[in-house]
């Protein structure tokens, strides 16, 4: 069996792995447009942030040689026949598969894709993104950086700058950061940290009109309303799409099952995949490590003969990268809200017929795992999760397996 990975990320190289130590020993090719050895999106905002890249190749650079892959890099799949098994790179290379895993990944999502022409301007998505604004960073002597978007992409590049040493401007179309992952309480509440503590200079509720170039290079950005940024760096971090388009020729995600099958011969991991949603919230792309992990894991289980499932993506998300108070959360913010907030933490959860339907941590991470955990195992929390929340000693996982009551309130 001939076995083919449209992708070289997360998902594919967790897949490959998983064949060879359960013993697949048939032909593995794996196609990329980057000419990277696997690496983990997770750890490279902080090589801009200017620190050592030791865990970026998170599996290794020698891992194509380790699990005996044929590697074809920097050549971009553009066409895939599903009815004859095989597909074609931008090189005009052809491979025949008789299992394909379709792992392609997203890219950055550019409102005005003509603004890449100007020297200066990224995405901010990919390692080729990182070390491309690294050198330059470097080669221009940059002081002054402006990043497009205040959600997780557009913080974790504003603050690796800033880490870096930068003077930093945010743009943000919306009166508050962070706005797909937090309600509006918690939003506002993480947004006036940011402005108080992370030394980035914000310009909310505001979106860029044009770009001044001098020489085919960026010098300044301007906003609606006439406002100019001088900076020759400009980071555009408002969204990304799925890479889908080459195999069902849309932008939206391939939809697949807990098989995680889009046709007998053809699996679907990662940025790509639209899965259901492992507790109560709707179909969708969940593009999180943890979900394409656990998808590459079970494909290969399949393909080795088990009789896998997919137990479902969750839109967990933790933002601590440069930060001294992270923000953590997940499902949906809907239902009836419990809240405990000081100067320090906000920490809500929402509640539907008893049960976590959704929370939200500001400031710190001690109660993180055990809220996560009541939300993932449907426990009935109504009766003690305002004393949950208000543990400031990070006490409640164990005292409730001790059977005790919650941890008395200390502020």
């Amino acid at each position: 069996m001939k076995i083919v990975t449209v992708g070289t990320g997360m998902a594919a190289a967790e897949f490959v792995q998983q064949l060879r130590l359960g013993g697949f020993e048939d032909e593995i090719v794996m196609l990329s447009d980057e000419p990277h050895t696997p690496y983990s999106p997770c750890v490279i905002p902080y090589l801009l942030a200017g620190e050592p890249p030791n865990n970026v190749f998170w599996k290794g650079r020698d891992f194509y040689e380790r699990y005996r892959v044929t590697a074809h890099l920097n050549d971009k799949v553009v066409e895939i026949d599903r009815e004859q098994a095989q597909l074609r790179s931008a090189s005009g290379r052809v491979e025949n598969y008789d299992k394909l895993f379709f792992a392609a990944g997203s890219r950055s999502w550019f409102p005005r894709p003509e603004w890449l022409d100007i020297e200066g301007v990224f995405g901010f998505k990919t390692l080729s993104d990182m070390q491309g604004i690294d050198r330059y960073i470097g080669e221009q002597a940059v002081q002054q950086a402006v990043v497009i978007g205040g959600g997780f992409i557009g913080l974790d590049a504003a603050l690796a700058l800033r880490h870096r040493g930068l003077q930093v401007s945010l743009v943000h179309c919306h009166d508050r950061l962070l706005e797909r992952m937090t309600d509006a309480d918690g939003g506002r509440f993480a947004t006036d940290k940011l402005m108080q503590r992370s030394g980035i200079a914000f310009h909310m509720s505001a979106e860029v009109d044009s770009l001044d170039s001098r020489n085919g290079q960026l010098h300044s950005v301007r906003l609606q309303g006439g406002t100019a940024i001088e900076a020759p760096l400009l980071i555009i971090a408002t969204g990304f799409k799925p890479n889908s388009a080459i195999l069902n020729g849309g932008e939206g995600g391939i939809a697949v099952g807990d098989d995680l099958l889009a046709d007998p011969r053809v699996l679907v991991a990662g940025d790509v995949a639209v899965t259901r949603h492992a507790i109560d919230g709707p179909a969708g792309v969940y593009a999180t490590a943890p979900n394409a992990i656990a998808q590459a894991r079970v494909a290969a289980a399949n393909i080795l003969g088990g009789n896998e499932r997919y137990a479902g993506s969750l839109n967990a998300n933790v933002l601590r990268k440069h930060l001294d108070f992270p923000v953590v959360s997940a499902g949906l913010f809907e239902g009836e809200a419990v809240t405990f907030t000081n100067d320090r933490l906000f920490r809500r959860v929402y509640l539907q017929d008893g049960r976590i339907h959704g929370y939200i941590l500001v400031g710190d991470t001690r109660l993180a795992g055990y809220i996560y955990n009541l939300y993932v195992s449907r426990e009935p929390v109504a009766a003690h999760i305002a004393g949950v929340l208000a543990d400031m000693r990070g006490e409640s996982y164990y005292r409730s397996l001790m059977d005790l009551a919650p941890a008395a309130i200390s502020c």
